[in-house]
């Protein structure tokens, strides 16, 4: 086996320029693809994740004239009690507040979420701790020190944030909002309703906004919106770029199969002398075939690595303009998985191409 890939290698480097084209083509269509699926991905997990939330309805604060200096907090607790009001009760709020502690061997970071504990059904006087900030309490960095410790409830309510959220945050009670005001940002208050709840939703967002915009509106804009019909409208644009990408990638593919479907046969006539004395020296179809394989295989997966690569650093590193806000794009295993599936089976099409010419041949006519 050695010897085989040894020789692959060799043939390889003798048709270097060749080579390095051929992974070059698989690597671009390679990390088209994976960059684009890898958001068609993250995309659907977003429509899934929304859908499947009770909570459908939510409050988005924005600073008004992009304003960098705000004067008064954009929700305080006070508002939060007429918010209660005019939704008689049914306000989900949560108030997450990063927090960023160092002492002189780590750093810890995690958030502070503020919550109405009666909703959640949770003890007043304690605070609750996740499962990742137990270091960052064994150090004593604890913002809530007049609360009692206690560990985060296993079934805790996770319809909003998602159960992961929960392991690196602390819970303390909604009161805090009052000391905290001025930790609090806009973008880290999260109020949300379940719209079926409301015989008439529209009506009461619209109270919602009318009594926020009354009591901040000198500095911030409020309104309610649905998220979920909100990305289901601004989704198919998204979707439009996506599939551009997407067939970009299959087409640069389809014409690196085409290519390397060529080249090989191409190879493959050059080389038949020498398949026919090997054969005619005792090796065999299959050791020959091998051969093949290898040097296909190497070519295929240099490029397939490359490109799946490529792809997960621009999914990650590459803001193209074509993902909505807020939408955390994300790799996929699944989408990695699919691409060295279809590396094997160009590598199984190119070999068994290679193999019909050499199998249909006797040895006289492969030396001639």
């Amino acid at each position: 086996m050695e010897y085989v890939v040894r020789k692959a290698i060799r043939m390889l480097y003798w048709n270097r320029w060749i080579s390095l084209l051929m992974v070059g083509e698989m690597a671009l269509g390679m990390s088209v693809f994976v960059y684009s699926a890898n958001l068609s991905a993250s995309l659907k997990a977003e429509e899934m994740r929304l859908g499947g939330q009770e909570m459908d309805m939510a409050l988005e604060i924005s600073v008004k004239n992009n304003r960098e200096v705000q004067e008064e907090p954009s929700l305080t607790l006070r508002d939060y009690g007429e918010l209660q009001e005019i939704t008689g009760g049914k306000t989900f709020l949560l108030v997450d507040i990063p927090q960023f502690f160092m002492d002189a061997e780590a750093s810890y970071e995690f958030s502070l979420v503020l919550a109405d504990y009666e909703i959640l059904g949770l003890e007043e006087g304690c605070s609750y701790w996740g499962a990742e900030t137990e270091e960052a309490l064994a150090a004593g960095m604890n913002p809530v020190p007049g609360l009692q410790v206690c560990r985060m409830p296993k079934q805790f309510p996770k319809e909003y944030l998602g159960k992961s959220y929960w392991g690196n945050c602390v819970v303390a009670p909604i009161a805090y909002m009052e000391e905290m005001e001025g930790e609090i940002v806009p973008g880290f208050i999260h109020a949300v309703w379940d719209s079926a709840e409301f015989p008439d939703a529209s009506r009461v967002s619209g109270q919602v906004e009318e009594y926020l915009q009354k009591e901040h509106g000198g500095q911030y804009v409020y309104r309610v919106y649905l998220p979920e019909a909100e990305l289901r409208n601004n989704s198919e644009k998204v979707k439009v770029s996506i599939r551009v990408l997407s067939h970009a990638g299959i087409l640069i593919l389809a014409v690196f199969f085409v290519g390397i479907l060529s080249i090989f046969q191409l190879l493959f006539e050059r080389r038949k002398s020498g398949y026919g004395v090997c054969l005619a020296c005792g090796a065999s179809h299959k050791q020959i075939l091998a051969e093949i394989f290898t040097e296909i295989a190497l070519m295929n997966l240099a490029g397939t690595a490359l490109g799946v690569a490529a792809g997960w650093i621009a999914t990650y590193g590459l803001d193209a303009g074509i993902m909505i806000g807020g939408i955390k794009v994300r790799g996929s295993f699944a989408v990695a998985g699919i691409a060295f599936a279809v590396c094997a089976a160009v590598t199984a099409a190119v070999v068994f191409a290679v193999y019909v010419k050499l199998a249909g041949r006797k040895i006289v006519e492969q030396i001639q």
